[in-house]
């Protein structure tokens, strides 16, 4: 007989999937121009476990690809908690499914409860999906698409209905221009990539699609969450459709205050073509002050050694993260000034980066700039270039 051998993963497949997932995510999705769902395909029920609680300690290892949701059920070993939605009264579940088919429609069929979205162009929004995102999100945007779990970072799981670059203000939805931009831009050292060349319309009926997924998801997950913290139907009084539409209402509320809230204020640029003009340095050193001072903007405590040997830290998703090295790499969030104000501004809720609303405009500059000139050393002041390049 032919001897078997376990299939093991290659030290590659973290950097090849992701392009792969690229590939795949611009090609076209069969042989006509943007073949939709078919009309008999419903969204799955939420099978994956819950993420309730996370650990208080920091987790022992990085993340592993392939390895998603043995790595969410081992929290609660941890010291974290979570719950599987099949150990939930299934006469709720089956109510909260019919709810959530009467009220969003199907993958084919979709329906907007109230998102302010036209018929016709979240019809195109969930095509596009398909076409361009499903690979990788899935199609109900649980971030576990065919080639999900083999890739790092994971894809978002837009279902807890949190996002990470946001310019709305600190924990709150994001703008639909965080979310256009995101798509427009992609996140640099992921596998999320550029759709730039696709037409606006394109993008803004993929941005609308995400944002209908991420309501219906986190309503399902609000839901279940309330069945699980109460040990069954008491969480939703007994009223698990009832819990869900009191929930759909206020989600639906979050997401119009986010988009009626005023983008983060960010200081005029005047002298950054002169990088090494005096103004310019003093404004940076101010900067590598705040950003290792406690009593500043404290960026060091979790951004270690300027990010070199940051610690591992559990993301709201139960996914295991390290803040980035600034010295290496350009945010993924991008690096424009506007950019890396509203990240210092209103923080990354989901990862645990506090914001900083208590910074004046001038010293929200000088941390902008130092960020921007750390991973370059002659932008560094001598003395700071010191510090950061021993």
């Amino acid at each position: 007989m032919a001897e078997h051998h376990p299939f093991t993963p290659s030290p590659l497949y973290p950097f090849v999937l992701p392009c792969v997932a690229v590939l795949l995510a611009t090609l076209p999705a069969g042989c006509t121009r943007n073949p939709g769902y078919p009309p008999e395909l419903t969204f799955p029920p939420r099978e994956d476990r819950l993420v309730l609680a996370l650990p208080t300690a920091a987790p022992p290892r990085p993340a592993e690809v392939g390895r998603l949701d043995a790595e969410i059920a081992a929290l609660d070993a941890a010291g974290g908690r979570t719950a599987d939605p099949a150990a939930l009264p299934a006469a709720a579940r089956a109510e909260l499914g019919t709810f959530l088919r009467e009220t969003f429609g199907t993958p084919a069929a979709p329906q907007s409860p109230g998102l302010g979205i036209g018929a016709e162009q979240l019809a195109e929004g969930s095509r596009l999906f398909r076409k361009h995102c499903a690979q990788c999100h899935g199609v109900a945007g649980d971030g576990r698409g065919p080639t999900g779990p083999w890739i790092d970072p994971h894809p978002r799981d837009f279902r807890r209905g949190a996002f990470k670059f946001v310019s709305s203000g600190d924990g709150m939805k994001p703008r639909r221009a965080d979310l256009l931009r995101t798509v427009r831009e992609g996140l640099r050292g992921t596998a999320m990539p550029s759709f730039a060349r696709l037409p606006d319309a394109d993008r803004e009926a993929m941005a609308a699609f995400v944002v209908y997924l991420s309501v219906r998801g986190e309503v399902e997950f609000r839901t279940l969450a309330a069945l699980a913290d109460e040990g069954g139907e008491a969480g939703t009084d007994g009223d698990a459709v009832g819990f869900a539409r009191g929930r759909l209402a206020a989600v639906v509320a979050e997401w119009q205050k986010a988009e009626a809230s005023p983008q983060a204020a960010v200081p005029a640029l005047p002298d950054d073509d002169a990088r090494q003009a005096p103004d310019y340095l003093a404004s940076v050193a101010r900067g590598h002050e705040l950003f290792v001072a406690d009593a500043g903007a404290g960026c060091a405590k979790c951004h270690e050694n300027y990010g070199r040997t940051a610690a591992l830290r559990y993301d709201v998703w139960g996914t295991v993260v390290r803040p980035p090295d600034l010295t290496q790499t350009r945010p993924k969030g991008g690096d424009r000034a506007e950019d890396l104000a509203a990240r210092v501004r209103h923080g990354i809720a989901p990862v645990g980066m506090p914001a900083q609303p208590a910074l004046s405009g001038g010293q929200l500059l000088d941390v902008v700039r130092f960020v921007r000139a750390l991973p370059y050393p002659r932008e560094l002041p001598p003395d700071v270039r010191a510090q950061v390049y021993p």
